[in-house]
């Protein structure tokens, strides 16, 4: 099949990421072949009716091949995309009747615990499986996050508490910050020096999840979604992580699990701002979705809430609680430090009134006077002890007056003499 013809050329146009392109191509070659057509060309040159009973006729197909709705959905999705891209028409509701309503529970539903989680570290050997399932753990990032575009070490950046932001999507609309607890932090530092260790030149453009040394053969520098969804498969077993098996789908996803887990640690945290839980979780609801835009830090001090509950390791965790406890200690004694100091200066304010109440009671009985102080602040004279100055003051005046008063006859009399 011709990939440079018109037709091929604009169904790839209306696909805007480059991950989605290969399922997307897949499942319109699976049309093509059941359809017996080789030139794409030829697919967007059939009419209306045409169209139509090839749809039919292939829906009926994978209906009896007893796949999902959800299946069959998607890969029609990508026959749709090629006939809507060539302008092309067909009885689209019919269609979409045809494929039918999904009543199956759908798997995929239940989180992992932080036990599973812990059993699939302590299986894992590679540092970069025990990196990769500590980074699933600590954001909760879908799986093409790694890859699309491509997660890169310049993406990485180091933060308070022992922890690390990762932007998610760099360059896109869709991009957001995400977080590594401090345990995550560790993991990531020795992988980069296992890395460094086996001879890899590391950069700031290296990937942040590298492919082993020839591993499946691959040009490929960094780790795909497929391949971390199969070295995580292999733990899992190794772990003996439970999972019930409902149709083609477990009860617990491979990587959706640690995602589940993570939305639930922070949505029953009631600490942690929801709003923000919604954004680091890469969630786009309601008007919060546009206008709400936190900054790296501000997500990051409504992350550090959780981080005890994402830690994955007991031992760890229990530090990680007895720390956050000291720091409750901590805080409530500085809190009744502050009580204690404000009951100080209340008690001093109160003493304050009264001696001013006093005073006020003692100029309205004119006991004493207010008059302004040098620092035109208001100053008082004592009326009281005013008047016994003035009383003493007049005593000795009469006694000084008295004694000159004596003098004064004894003179007299011996002129007289």
């Amino acid at each position: 099949m011709d990939k440079d013809c018109k037709s091929f050329t604009l169904f790839l146009g209306g696909i805007h990421r480059k991950t989605t392109q290969r399922p997307y191509t897949y499942s319109l070659n699976e049309f093509m072949r059941f359809s017996k057509l080789d030139d794409y060309d030829v697919l967007a040159s059939k009419d209306k009716n045409t169209l139509q009973d090839l749809l039919e006729t292939w829906v009926i197909s994978l209906k009896k091949r007893n796949l999902r709705v959800t299946a069959i959905r998607t890969k029609l999705s990508a026959v749709e995309l090629f006939l809507d891209m060539n302008k092309k028409d067909w009885y689209r509701k019919i269609i979409r009747k045809l494929v039918g309503r999904d009543d199956e529970i759908p798997g995929g539903k239940s989180p992992f615990t932080t036990d599973e989680v812990f059993a699939m570290v302590k299986k894992a050997i590679k540092p970069r499986d025990i990196f990769t399932i500590h980074y699933l753990a600590s954001t909760g990032t879908r799986p093409k996050s790694i890859e699309d575009p491509i997660l890169r070490l310049k993406h990485v950046v180091d933060m308070s508490h022992d922890c690390k932001a990762i932007k998610i999507y760099e360059d896109s609309k869709e991009g957001y910050w995400t977080f590594l607890t401090p345990e995550a932090s560790r993991a990531y530092n020795d992988y980069l020096k296992w890395r460094k260790i086996n001879g890899e030149v590391i950069t700031e453009d290296s990937p942040l999840f590298a492919n082993y040394p020839n591993e499946h053969k691959t040009k490929k520098t960094n780790l795909s979604a497929d391949s971390l969804r199969e070295s995580l498969e292999k733990i899992m077993k190794s772990a003996r992580i439970e999972r019930v098996k409902t149709g083609n789908r477990y009860d617990k996803a491979i990587v959706y699990g640690f995602r589940k887990r993570f939305n639930g640690i922070l949505k029953m945290n009631n600490d942690v701002n929801s709003n923000i839980a919604e954004k680091l979780m890469a969630h786009k609801r309601g008007l919060d979705g546009t206008y709400l835009q936190p900054t790296r830090d501000e997500c990051f001090r409504e992350f550090v809430k959780a981080i005890p509950e994402l830690t994955v390791d007991p031992v760890e965790r229990h530090n990680q609680e007895l720390e956050q406890k000291d720091k409750e200690i901590s805080q409530l004694q500085a809190k009744d430090d502050r009580i204690d100091k404000i009951e100080e200066e209340l008690k001093k304010s109160q003493e304050l009134i009264e001696r001013n109440f006093d005073i006020m009671k003692l100029v309205s009985e004119g006991m004493i006077t207010l008059r302004p102080g040098d620092d035109k602040s208001d100053m008082y004279v004592d009326n009281r002890k005013h008047n016994k100055f003035l009383k003493e003051q007049d005593e000795a005046n009469d006694k000084e007056h008295e004694e000159y008063m004596k003098k004064k006859k004894v003179v007299s009399k011996w002129v007289k003499v």
